[in-house]
């Protein structure tokens, strides 16, 4: 039974996604206002289904068959005579032939014998075809009841079941959205009819899918609302944006409707407070104009401690649903914090030549400084970097 994972979420759920505020940041025309982390409802199912497991034939089984299917022979005898078999031999081989679905009993004795199309297809195909039971998790949303594409199904993927919190320490990030509507388990057998229904993790070779069970649980995910009544939503089962989820907002406006008109502290007083609780009130605190509060510092408040952390120059902070980016009108400080940054990036498990050089290149984009070049971060990890970070540059250069 396909089951989303419960685990390998790491900080993603933990506190407001930071690369979701980076890709509407660099997103033109976009005008971010508030940011939600959600738990968005839906139904987790579990469905039944039949599937046709294909078996080497047994010899004599094949060929009654064959006789029934082929020949036009329908009973027991003219099976026996046609073969010179013994009676008793056929009789234990139609029995078994009706006991898995590929032939019946017609007539008012019930001597005839006809195949099903299970059986004719048995013939057809040259194997034998039984049915067998499975067992499929699915997962619908709670608004509309839409399937959710197979994407959400990767393991690391993490479906909150009721009552469950999202962390292990007391805090959740994520508030719960409701739906009232109960939920209707003839969405279970539409699935199941749909041509299409391998895109929504049901395979291709299911039939007869029907519903056993269903709970309430929740997919957490992060919604930006932009200027426009428009919504980005960022989850785990997108490398970017979660486009579907963006398409159930739009089939779900009331929602959003609830999110925009939802009153918040003030934006200025919430982050006058919060950098001066950060020893930060020399800050130079700017609406700017793509809706974003940023909090400018010089460059000499970025370092080792008790300065602020390099790496932190261009980032985002999340309070009261709003979101402001540190920042520092120092070109010179922006771009070292791009390289602090992409020799952090280098340390990703797993990650590839391509996705280093896009990533560095959207910080870079981000802080609004050049590309640096990779000869350039390699020279920069030699003389202030780690021995490890120097090794996994090393090891990507190897990889180009």
């Amino acid at each position: 039974m396909t089951r989303p994972a419960a685990g390998g979420a790491g900080d993603w759920l933990v506190f407001p996604d930071y690369r979701a505020l980076e890709l509407v940041m660099a997103m033109p025309g976009i005008r971010p206002l508030r940011i939600f982390s959600v738990r968005w409802p839906l139904w987790q199912v579990e469905a039944q289904a039949t599937f046709e497991d294909s078996q080497p034939f047994d010899v004599v089984d094949h060929y009654l068959l064959r006789g029934i299917v082929e020949g036009r022979l329908s009973t027991e005898a003219e099976l026996a005579r046609f073969f010179g078999l013994s009676g008793s031999l056929v009789a234990r081989g139609i029995e078994h032939l009706v006991h898995i679905g590929h032939l019946h009993r017609d007539g008012p004795d019930r001597e005839v014998l006809r195949p099903t199309d299970l059986g004719a297809a048995s013939v057809r195909d040259g194997v034998r075809y039984v049915l067998k039971e499975s067992r499929q998790l699915l997962m619908f949303d709670a608004f509309t009841h839409s399937p959710f594409p197979r994407a959400h199904y990767d393991g690391a993927v993490r479906v909150v079941l009721d009552g469950e919190r999202t962390t292990g320490d007391g805090r959740d990030w994520f508030r719960p959205l409701t739906s009232l509507r109960p939920f209707e388990f003839d969405a279970v057998r539409a699935l199941g009819s749909r041509p299409d229904r391998q895109r929504f993790n049901v395979p291709g070779r299911l039939r007869n899918l029907h519903p056993v069970n269903a709970v309430a649980a929740w997919l957490p995910a992060h919604l930006v609302l932009a200027e426009g009544a428009r919504v980005l939503a960022f989850t785990q089962a997108a490398q970017d944006r979660d486009r579907f989820l963006e398409e159930l907002c739009g089939y779900a406006p009331q929602v959003v409707h609830a999110l925009a008109n939802e009153r918040g502290a003030d934006a200025r007083q919430t982050w006058v407070e919060w950098l001066r609780a950060q020893g930060l009130g020399q800050a130079r605190l700017t609406d700017l104009p793509n809706g974003i509060w940023r909090a400018t510092l010089p460059a000499h408040a970025f370092g080792p401690a008790p300065r602020q952390p390099l790496h932190r120059l261009g980032s985002f902070q999340v309070r009261n649903t709003r979101f402001l980016q540190l920042w520092c009108d120092d070109e010179r400080a922006r771009a070292a914090a791009v390289r602090q940054r992409a020799l952090s990036i280098s340390r990703r498990y797993g990650i590839s030549r391509g996705e280093f050089d896009d990533s560095v290149a959207s910080v870079a984009n981000l802080l609004e400084v050049l590309v640096p070049t990779f000869d350039e971060l390699l020279d920069y990890a030699a003389a202030s970097g780690t021995a490890a970070q120097l090794r996994s540059l090393e090891a990507l250069a190897s990889d180009s």
